[in-house]
């Protein structure tokens, strides 16, 4: 069973009825299992959660507690991110699609940098100041791949910008599948006729994880309900019928399953909080890493209880909504070093930079947060159709995806959703299809 993986960075349960007025994702909600209640990990950053899609794991276990390593001492912009597959501590779909002799290809998804897992890789990674975009690119990628694609089509490409960066990775998709043998008919018409063995060497992959971003950016820059926004919205739609028009056209429908996920929504901004420099200014032993609206709160474990406390007699004047101690921390299945994070009240961002302005729209948020709750098509032979779940937990995703396309993802901390399963259940269970 194939398997691809479409996210819709930064669409959640205020978007599920736009969506599922659109052709194409209403007809996967309608052909298969949808659900807008997801619950989203902490932080609602992009890599972790991105990490916890392919994992099935928290950031507890998988290691990726935001999109960046800690670097207080380097400028914001010329900070690394977690670019490289490398630091993820547990299995991924890549790694049990590879373990079992399968054919994996991302494109622009988070934290998949030198992969040995994926053939077709196109990681997204930031050129720092100083360094070639393209250069990086190669370097973390698969070389031959891309360049044969920046070859084929690169000029189709208007822009490396959003929209025009997530029109081309969909062409690059469709190409993937587009490799594909299709079937034909024999000589009278009446039957198929399967590839021969030489054509199938020439297959799209077994696994195909597509990251489109343009929804987010368009958020991040006008706001979470603005009209670039519905715009976007009805460009993803058109991306994922390109991707079905694709497996259509090959045949593949039949045995592909399509998962159309989405990591997080976004909160409009009203205001800022340079909460690193008021900690330094006040001489608090602690740095802040921001999340946009919440923070890490980085200390040394001796120092959590006057940190602590020192936050709490100035809450009301820091305007913080939520104080989450170690022990909240550890129920929100954050990473072990993590021992306090803030998060202010709504619409304030936390900045690194005081001079740095906090922008129009982003994420970052707590559990509790009403864009906290993603969403979930899911498609496919395994599924059943026109099911609607009530609800889940983001983690679940993975180790669903794994059990209906035969993986192994045995370190996953979800669990499998077999209520969405159309003939298979929990093993042990008579009639057992895993």
């Amino acid at each position: 069973m194939r398997l691809i993986i479409i996210s819709l960075d930064a669409a959640f349960a205020a978007d599920a009825d736009t969506l599922l007025s659109l052709p194409h994702l209403g007809a996967l909600a309608a052909g298969g299992v949808f659900c807008d209640r997801v619950q989203t990990i902490y932080p609602s950053l992009t890599y972790p959660i991105h990490v916890s899609l392919v994992t099935g794991a928290y950031p507890e276990a998988h290691g990726i507690a935001h999109n960046q390593p800690f670097q207080p001492e380097v400028q914001p912009m010329m900070r690394r991110w977690h670019w490289d597959a490398a630091d993820i501590q547990v299995d991924t779909l890549f790694t049990a699609a590879h373990r079992a002799g399968r054919v994996s290809a991302a494109i622009l998804w988070p934290v998949t940098g030198h992969s040995r897992a994926i053939r077709y890789n196109f990681p997204e990674v930031l050129a720092l100041p100083g360094e070639s975009q393209v250069l990086k690119v190669l370097r973390y990628g698969s070389t031959g791949w891309l360049l044969k694609n920046e070859l084929l089509y690169g000029r189709r490409r208007v822009s490396t910008k959003q929209p025009h960066l997530d029109d081309y990775v969909t062409l690059i998709a469709q190409k993937l599948i587009a490799r594909h043998p299709a079937p034909t008919r024999g000589k009278q018409g009446q039957e198929l006729v399967m590839p021969t063995a030489r054509a199938l060497r020439r297959h799209m992959p077994d696994l195909l994880a597509l990251h489109l971003v343009d929804l987010d950016a368009m958020r991040h820059a006008h706001g979470v309900f603005s009209a670039q926004a519905q715009e976007a919205m009805q460009r993803l739609d058109q991306r994922v019928g390109r991707v079905v028009r694709a497996l259509e056209e090959k045949d593949l429908l039949r045995d592909t399953i399509i998962a159309v996920v989405s990591d997080h929504g976004q909160a409009d901004l009203t205001g800022s909080l340079p909460l690193d420099a008021w900690l330094r200014a006040n001489q608090v032993p602690a740095r802040a890493q921001t999340l946009g609206l919440g923070a890490y709160i980085r200390l040394n474990r001796a120092d959590y209880r006057p940190v602590l406390e020192t936050l709490r007699a100035h809450q009301a004047s820091l305007h913080l909504k939520h104080i989450y101690t170690r022990e909240q921390l550890r129920g929100m299945r954050a990473q072990e070093d993590i021992l306090l994070a803030v998060e202010p009240e709504e619409g304030i961002a936390i900045m690194d930079d005081e001079n740095q302005p906090p922008g129009v729209a982003t994420h970052g948020f707590g559990p509790d947060h009403p864009a906290s709750q993603a969403l979930l098509f899911l498609s496919g032979p395994p599924f059943k159709k026109g099911h609607r779940l009530s609800g889940c937990d983001l983690v679940d995703i993975a180790p669903t995806l794994a059990a209906a396309a035969g993986l192994s993802l045995p370190q996953a901390q979800g669990r499998v959703l077999w209520e969405a399963m159309n003939g298979l259940e929990p093993p042990g269970k008579e009639g057992n299809g895993s």
